[in-house]
């Protein structure tokens, strides 16, 4: 335990402090130009970072800690493919966009293998297809969380931060660990930087690229007995894109996606200190919930009860009123809100019939 806790603590530090000092200058030079480059944007610094640690930890970790072993290819493959997307956003339109994303997910997926670790029971080639069509709405719907910096950083943090939970209790291998800790430091000080006053935004591919690679790190617990906790993980992203969905086309019926989601609504309203506290209130219960789904006779139910408990909790901070509410209040609120919404959803698809004379 102490050296995994050391491993992890000397990588994030190393993380956090490279990306800090490099990225600092480059922000100082940016407010005096105030001219967008490929130099000034932050992505390049992340993933050079990020590829220069992973190999190093490929090198330095133990990598017994894998159901089956780790191979080099393995490890390179998420490294070449989030470059592939990040120069894909920058040079090609969004079709072609979408098919290096998902040609490069289905290269990630399939070279995961699933033998005892796997947790489903369904076949492999069918639990793969589910696996690929899910990650890819991750990595590219991930956008609608980019309203401010935090809104996107910190539930990739959040993310990261359960895979470090799973490798504590040696439930995940520690090399996934070490690198979600060196992405963790390096989202940080890119966070720590645009904190208070965002300089420079996170562009659409470095949302793509960023939320590639986490989604990588969650792939490679594929063929571990811990992969529907880290599913668990990710709804903290999922309950906004159905939030989203769900008000776009049954209830604003105007707006882009991120227009209607409930972080959208929080940042109009709240401190960046109040949203921040927000969103790591809700990553913590789903951490919490997450490490329960280890000891869960199934792999699906406690993921269905945690996507609503999120929903509700969103919901709380994202209501358009500004009244401050009690948690009685916020469930009554919430209930109330849900069964209006479900009559306004009756109507749209049974129409009142006009009173016979």
């Amino acid at each position: 335990m102490s050296n995994m806790l050391l491993y992890i603590v000397v990588f994030a530090l190393f993380g956090f402090l490279a990306m800090y000092f490099i990225y600092r200058p480059v922000i100082n030079k940016y407010t005096q130009t105030l001219e967008i480059k490929l130099s000034s944007l932050a992505f390049p610094y992340i993933w050079v970072l990020y590829a220069a640690c992973a190999v190093v930890a490929y090198f330095t970790v133990d990598l017994r800690s894998f159901v089956e072993s780790l191979t080099l290819y393995r490890m390179l493959i998420p490294l070449i493919a989030a470059a592939v997307i990040y120069a894909s956003t920058l040079l090609f339109s969004q079709k072609i966009i979408c098919a290096v994303v998902a040609a490069a997910l289905a290269i990630t997926i399939w070279s995961q293998p699933l033998g005892v670790g796997n947790t489903f029971p369904l076949d492999p080639l069918w639990l793969r297809l589910i696996v690929l069509f899910f990650a890819f709405i991750f990595c590219m719907g991930s956008r609608i969380t980019n309203i401010l910096p935090h809104t996107f950083v910190l539930p990739n943090i959040v993310i990261l931060c359960g895979l470090i939970l799973l490798a504590l209790i040696n439930s995940s291998p520690l090399y996934i660990a070490v690198c979600a800790a060196v992405l963790i430091g390096l989202l940080a000080a890119y966070l720590s930087l645009n904190y208070y006053t965002v300089t420079i935004d996170l562009d659409e591919g470095a949302c793509v690229a960023i939320s590639y690679l986490v989604c990588s790190l969650l792939l490679m617990n594929l063929g571990e007995f811990c992969f529907p906790s880290c599913m668990i993980f990710t709804l903290i992203f999922w309950a906004e894109m159905l939030v989203a969905l769900y008000n776009r086309f049954l209830i604003t019926h105007i707006g882009a996606l991120r227009e209607n989601t409930n972080y959208f609504f929080a940042a109009q309203r709240y401190s960046l200190q109040t949203l921040t506290s927000a969103i790591l209130k809700v990553g913590i219960v789903l951490l919490f919930i997450g490490w329960f789904q280890l000891f869960s006779i199934n792999s699906y139910s406690l993921i269905i009860i945690a996507l609503l408990i999120v929903i509700w909790l969103d919901s709380s901070f994202g209501r358009r009123s500004d009244t401050p509410s009690t948690f009685a209040d916020i469930n009554r609120k919430f209930v109330a809100d849900v069964k209006q919404n479900l009559q306004e959803v009756k109507k749209l698809f049974n129409p009142e019939r006009k009173d016979k004379k």
